[in-house]
């Protein structure tokens, strides 16, 4: 699936983060990407993705031995049937049944996020947004973890949450995307997406900032102080830790390991460079411009 042909519908990856629900995009990434202010992230070569694609059948055949369930590809975008401009690019349809598959493989490190009756969430509202836009009545979820252990999941059809997902995907297409009023919700996550929005100031331009906009640089002011007082205690803690390490590389109690060892690190020498080799430093330096944010308190 072409990356321009998905800015034209919300899928399933894209329904979590309408919703605030993940932890991977943001609400104002969606908008800038459906909108085309920003171009969508192409991540098809990554090793990662790559070994997803490929292990998609790996994980499908699994969920059939597993269950003796059959499944078959599904090679075309499924829309809905009364709000067009959401789609789902399913897995696979499970044989003899109102279903679908979800095919998954993750880390290791991400285990936990299966134990028991978990599922990450943001598959979850995947699975209810493939099932409001396709109409089946529940759907399976396969999982590779580690390429170490299998799991597989139910996840049955939910009217009431799923015509609150609907609300809340139609409200954001309709009241932001389709007019590209940008949504005024930002998170810590939309510093890239903001830079990418805004990547040159307009020099010698300026605004007026309201009441509003005070507010928030006070909460921000005094947030920073407490950041600043914070992590002067931190730094006093791990001094005491050194002062009781001394000279020793190392410690443990009953409950830490603690190391303090020599470590050496190069760098280049840039003021040398530029002095004792100009040409040299002209060539390889290279200039990057970003846009820097300085709070400066008036009165």
């Amino acid at each position: 699936m072409k990356l321009e042909e998905r800015a034209r519908y919300l899928g399933g990856s894209d329904a979590a983060a309408v919703l605030g629900l993940s932890r991977y995009k943001t609400q104002l990434a969606v908008w800038a990407e459906k909108t085309g202010q920003v171009e969508p992230e192409d991540i098809s070569d990554e090793v990662r993705i790559i070994l997803g694609n490929k292990l998609e059948q790996t994980v499908a055949e699994l969920f059939t031995e597993k269950t003796g369930k059959k499944v078959h590809r599904v090679n075309e975008t499924k829309y809905h049937p009364i709000h067009t401009f959401l789609a789902a690019n399913i897995d696979r349809r499970v044989v003899g049944e109102d279903a679908i598959l979800e095919c998954k493989t993750t880390s290791a490190f991400k285990a936990k996020d299966w134990e028991a009756e978990e599922v990450p969430t943001e598959y979850i509202v995947q699975c209810l947004h493939y099932l409001a836009v396709t109409g089946a009545k529940k759907a399976y979820i396969a999982v590779l973890i580690g390429n170490q252990d299998f799991i597989w999941k139910e996840i049955e059809r939910d009217e009431k949450v799923i015509n609150e997902l609907i609300t809340k995907e139609v409200y954001f297409w309709n009241k932001y995307v389709e007019p590209r009023v940008m949504p005024m919700v930002v998170t810590a996550n939309d510093d890239g997406v903001l830079h990418k929005l805004f990547p040159d100031a307009k020099q010698g331009s300026s605004i007026d900032l309201d009441d509003k906009a005070n507010a928030l640089l006070e909460t921000l002011d005094s947030m920073k102080a407490d950041k600043r007082a914070l992590e002067a205690q931190i730094e006093q803690q791990e001094n005491e830790v050194k002062l009781l390490l001394g000279a020793s590389e190392s410690g443990k109690s009953n409950k830490y390991l603690v190391t303090w060892k020599n470590q050496e690190s190069r760098r280049l020498d840039t003021e040398r460079i530029k002095k004792e080799a100009p040409e040299l430093y002209t060539e390889f330096a290279k200039v990057i411009q970003t846009r820097v944010l300085r709070i400066k308190q008036l009165s």
